[in-house]
Order: C-alpha cells, then structure tokens, then sequence
C-alpha cells in the first residue's frame, strides 16, 4: 500500500464525522478543487481504504437496549469447523461482529438484543447450536461509556 499524502489523510478525516459529505463539501473542506477531491476519493475507494459509507442507527432510540459480549470455546480445533461457525455466526442478524481471538477463549462476538429474555431464546435456540461450540459465556454491557469506530488519523 501507498503512502497516505496529508491531503488523502485530511478526506479520510472528514468523512469519519461526515460520511455524507459530497464531493464538492469534502474538496472545500480539504483545500483543493472538487475535481482531484472527486479522483482522490475514488481512488481511496478503488485502494479499499474507504469500505463503504453508512448511517450510525442509535440502537437504544430502535429497542436495542443490550449489547452483550459472548466468548466462545471451541470443541473442536479443525479448520472446516472454524469455518462453519464463522459463516453461521455471521447470518445471525443479532451478531454484530464476529473475531477470532488468541488465548483461553477462541471467539468472541459483539450481540445486539431488544432484552435478556430475547437474548435467552437467541442463546438456547441459535448460539448454543453454531457449528463447533463447546462452551459460552456472556458479559452483558451495563454503560456504554464509548464506541466508536473512528481511526485516530492525524492530518498535520
């Protein structure tokens, strides 16, 4: 990969806070022309630096009022294994992020629920049943305090 110039670290800054901008509002905000604004982001687009645009959904104001943490223990340590339960952990709409970790625990997820009895039902009827689980444990959040997504990129 390239080496971000100040001008490209300056677009990938604005568009964290503003993924909405158009290119004309980003081009003035950066100090150069709509244009090469216009060229720049393709081309941050095309590098696979920007994956996407997208609105962040408040949950809580949706219902969403718990996040849990689930740790996963694998049984079984086999490759089509791993792979099966990252394909099916990945279609549950709930999951939002699904990473493989070193250590005790094998996987943890990020699981967003309208309540702990929804979250009860979605353990017994689905995460129990993913391909491979030996054992889970769950930390459900009591304050979100921060999270956010955003890269600390500098623009000096």
């Amino acid at each position: 990969m390239r080496e971000l110039d100040r001008i490209d670290r300056k677009i990938l800054h604005f568009l964290q806070d503003e993924p909405d901008l158009s290119s004309t509002a980003l081009a003035e905000r950066v100090g150069i022309s709509q244009s090469p604004c216009w060229r720049r982001l393709n081309r941050l687009q095309h590098e696979g630096i920007i994956k996407g645009r997208y609105y962040e959904l408040d949950r809580t104001k949706l219902g969403f009022d718990v996040v849990v943490f689930v740790q996963v223990k694998m049984g079984q340590y086999d490759r089509e294994v791993f792979e099966a339960f990252e394909r099916a952990a990945c279609d549950i709409a709930e999951v939002q992020a699904v990473q493989l970790l070193l250590g005790d625990v094998d996987y943890r997820l990020r699981v967003v629920v309208r309540s702990i009895k929804e979250y009860d039902e979605l353990v017994r009827d689905r995460l129990l049943k993913l391909p491979g689980v030996r054992e889970i444990q769950s930390s459900a959040v009591l304050k979100e305090v921060k999270d956010s997504r955003r890269l600390p990129i500098t623009i000096r």
